[in-house]
């Protein structure tokens, strides 16, 4: 440091006698405490996932949403061979100054506790812990290469145990920690609640004429809670004048005569379970 700064004096003091009559100032550089390397939990920075800092799995796995983990664009996965209900997560290292060299190795815990005292004032209204036998796959240390920023791991749960309790709500708590005292104590623990009617599809939609047409309708459909796993078509339109059924999200149909015709969608659900609905529509002469 002190030779960049009786480097940095020379330069300007050369320069300052090259101009004459020129008034010359130097900028001494001085160290700045840059934050220390540490890990930490995403989930558990407040407000990144939701305002009480609490990370909620309430919606279908729908591509669109942050992810917490580089890579993962799912908030959850499901594999019905195994039974598994899976959630991708990871651990981050941060800080610019004492940089952690080499891997880290962080441990992993579930942290009963930290639910409990939630549930019991009142910030986790409704909720139930969720029970540690229904953790099925959790690895007890993860490591961040050497390198790296980040460390990824995921929590597998009970698919059959979520399902049967719809719609309960279900919480977790995961802690970390090493052994050299390099983890956020303030970032160190995310909570992660569940909430079970996931897993039992709701199948709705709405028609409407499309456009000017007078025999053509356009169907909207609204659905929650569909198979984006299995790679099977997760819907099916039966537009009630005996065509063939139609697998798209949001179809469209003309129908050849003036009439009623019950329209029917059945969704599958990320469990294979299948719910239908039913709405009517007419077709009328111009």
């Amino acid at each position: 440091m002190k030779s960049m700064i009786k480097n940095r004096f020379l330069q300007l003091t050369a320069f300052c006698l090259m101009l004459t009559g020129t008034s010359c100032q130097y900028e001494e550089i001085v160290d700045f405490p840059y934050p220390e390397s540490q890990v930490y939990l995403p989930i558990a920075v407040n407000g990144s996932i939701s305002p009480d800092g609490i990370y909620t799995i309430d919606e279908g796995a729908s591509t669109s949403w942050v992810s917490p983990t580089p890579g993962q664009p799912m908030k959850y996965t499901i594999t019905k061979s195994n039974n598994l209900f899976t959630i991708p997560l990871g651990i981050y290292r941060s800080g610019t100054g004492k940089t952690i060299k080499g891997d880290v190795r962080v441990s992993l815990a579930l942290n009963p506790d930290t639910v409990q005292t939630l549930i019991d004032n009142g910030t986790l209204d409704g909720v139930e812990l969720l029970p540690s036998e229904y953790v099925l796959e959790m690895p007890q240390v993860v490591q961040i290469a050497d390198g790296k920023n980040e460390g990824n791991f995921s929590v597998s749960l009970a698919l059959d145990f979520l399902r049967l309790d719809a719609p309960k709500e279900y919480a977790l708590a995961v802690t970390i920690s090493d052994e050299n005292n390099r983890v956020n104590k303030e970032l160190n623990t995310g909570i992660i609640c569940i909430n079970t009617q996931i897993t039992v599809p709701i199948a709705t939609f709405s028609a409407q004429l499309d456009g000017s047409s007078s025999d053509t309708f356009a169907f909207t459909n609204s659905s929650l809670y569909w198979d984006f796993f299995s790679g099977e078509e997760p819907f099916s339109w039966d537009f009630g004048d005996g065509s063939a059924i139609s697998h798209e999200i949001n179809p469209k149909h003309q129908y050849a005569a003036v009439g009623d015709y019950e329209v029917v969608l059945t969704v599958k659900g990320v469990t294979g379970e299948t719910v239908t609905t039913t709405n009517k529509v007419s077709v009328k002469s111009n």
